[in-house]
């Protein structure tokens, strides 16, 4: 995410307010899936292991924690893009969150990036819009946001509008057809190979699931600095001298 840290607080907050009622139904479909859990049970601290750069770094190429060590490096960015105990916890404890409730929170904030990479969407404006379909479709019927989304995409400058709608309806039945990513033992995935965590998890490649091309974008409003392009099929592709 490239806005301005000091937004990032009240935009954190208008998002969960904007979703909670999707949040609450994410919360017992977790419940329900066998990973799910045993992730309540165990409670593994998934953003030490995505801020563990020593860790990451010693995946192989090709790995899927490869791909989100390429996505984070690529434009400056880090695992914990909102503070747990400066931004989450304070809002946990104003809405009386249980704890397994505080910890899925904890966990999906946390993989913001990750579906970034799993779904090979850029950090760019398009990319962002797509991951926001993406996410929707993982999460429907996702209220508002889904809506949001749409109307950004069709409001970016470039590209036919019939174009970036249909682009935006592949991705979020892109995450409609894949597993509950919320669920995901990602701390397990990381060590696979990029496009088998995909199959593992029912998440199409880019080229299914974007017959027509991808989307991106060079426009970027004048509060964002402009994101550097990121395409781990084009990594894999090149191979690992080039990466």
């Amino acid at each position: 995410m490239l806005i301005d840290a000091k937004y990032h607080g009240d935009i954190y907050e208008a998002f969960l307010g904007m979703e909670a009622p999707v949040f609450a139904r994410s919360y017992y479909q977790v419940r329900a899936h066998p990973n799910g859990r045993k992730l309540f049970k165990h409670k593994p601290d998934l953003l030490a292991v995505l801020n563990d750069v020593e860790y990451l770094n010693s995946l192989p190429f090709g790995s899927l924690g490869h791909a989100y060590l390429s996505f984070l490096n690529t434009n400056k960015l880090d695992a914990g893009v909102f503070g747990e105990a400066n931004i989450i916890r304070p809002i946990a404890e104003k809405n009386n969150w249980d704890e397994d409730f505080y910890y899925m929170i904890i966990r999906g904030t946390a993989l913001h990036d990750m579906f970034h990479t799993i779904g090979g969407y850029g950090p760019d404006i398009a990319g962002e819009m797509a991951n926001i379909g993406f996410h929707c479709g993982q999460m429907e019927p996702a209220g508002p946001l889904e809506k949001l989304g749409m109307f950004g995409a069709l409001t970016l400058p470039g590209a036919s509008a019939p174009f970036k709608l249909r682009y935006y309806r592949q991705a979020v039945e892109r995450g409609r057809r894949a597993d509950l990513l919320m669920a995901a033992p990602w701390e397990e995935l990381l060590e696979l190979p990029y496009r088998e965590a995909q199959s593992v998890l029912g998440v199409s490649p880019v080229e299914v699931a974007h017959p027509q091309g991808r989307w991106t974008t060079e426009w970027t409003p004048p509060s964002i600095n402009p994101p550097t392009p990121w395409n781990y099929e084009h990594i894999l592709s090149a191979g690992p001298i080039a990466a």
